[in-house]
């Protein structure tokens, strides 16, 4: 008859770097409150990580011989024996992080924001040399995923995960193509009622403001037209759709060469700036700082 040989059935006991690294720091300092200071917990949160490990594992690491910490016998063989794994898992993480950190970051921005202020040699220059990918566009990336993401937006995110600093704000005016300038009458509310609006997401809550400066009461139009965002709301007014919140500096361009004309004096402060996002661990690295440093200088450069 042939004996099988017998497997020991291998169960998971559940270990944690918690537990592993309270072991280790006790091992080495031969005290509960060294390896606390070390680690930067307090001393019944290794006491409490090594019992842990102790009732996991199913047996005594350490035992008390002239007032310190003393491994066991079977404590010095898992010393012994986890001691080069968990060097190497170090040195791994280490080196994750320093790939991590030397990876590119991402500069996501609006077109009319980055057509204002990010659109210079200089900058541009700056970002090559220092592996900054410019993201242009509307869509909001997942600042919290695997890549290194920046972002300046319309708006603010409280999250304590991010640090979010005011960056820019604009100032809003009644404008629409030169065909629908030249037979507006701002004042006029019979007017309004046969215009289109032209609203992004963001401009909804000013234009009660506008009523206001116009001295109007809030007109019905029939036909609002929604946007994702500014810059697509720019070009929807400069081919003649409608009327816009035309955001200052932004469109500038289009009042200087025509293609947009105001049709009225009302100039109105937005009641929401331009924000810059970034994951907190991110904004205390040296690069994170660094591109702070430069975005902001490149909108007071403007």
């Amino acid at each position: 008859m042939t004996v099988k040989p017998h497997h020991e059935r291998w169960t998971d006991p559940g270990l944690s770097w918690s537990q592993l690294r309270a072991f280790q720091a006790c091992a080495r300092l031969s005290s509960f409150n060294a390896a606390a200071t070390e680690l930067k917990l307090t001393a019944s949160a290794v006491r409490h990580q090594v019992a842990l490990l102790e009732a996991r594992l199913g047996v005594k690491l350490f035992e008390r011989q002239g007032g310190r910490l003393a491994l066991t016998s079977i404590g010095v063989s898992f010393d012994r024996q986890i001691s080069r794994p968990m060097r190497d898992l170090m040195s791994a993480c280490a080196a994750a992080s320093r790939m991590a950190a030397a990876a590119p970051i991402i500069l996501t921005a609006p077109p009319l924001f980055a057509r204002q202020f990010f659109f210079r040699d200089r900058f541009l220059k700056w970002c090559d040399g220092n592996q900054i990918k410019l993201d242009i566009t509307d869509e909001k990336r997942d600042l919290f995923g695997t890549s290194q993401i920046v972002a300046v937006r319309f708006g603010n995110e409280p999250d304590p995960g991010l640090l979010s600093i005011p960056v820019f704000h604009v100032q809003l005016v009644l404008a629409a193509a030169p065909a629908i300038a030249a037979l507006a009458r701002a004042t006029d509310r019979s007017w309004w009622l046969e215009q289109t609006l032209l609203s992004p997401g963001v401009s909804d809550m000013v234009w009660p403001h506008v009523w206001r400066a116009l001295k109007l009461h809030a007109p019905e139009t029939s036909c609002p037209l929604h946007f994702s965002s500014y810059a697509a709301a720019l070009e929807a007014a400069c081919a003649g759709y409608g009327v816009l919140l035309a955001p200052i500096p932004f469109s500038e361009r289009e009042f200087v060469s025509g293609r947009l004309s105001r049709l009225s004096n009302i100039c109105l402060p937005s009641r929401i700036g331009y924000s810059l996002l970034m994951r907190q661990e991110l904004a205390n690295t040296s690069r994170g700082r660094a591109l702070r440093q430069r975005i902001v200088a490149a909108i007071k450069a403007s």
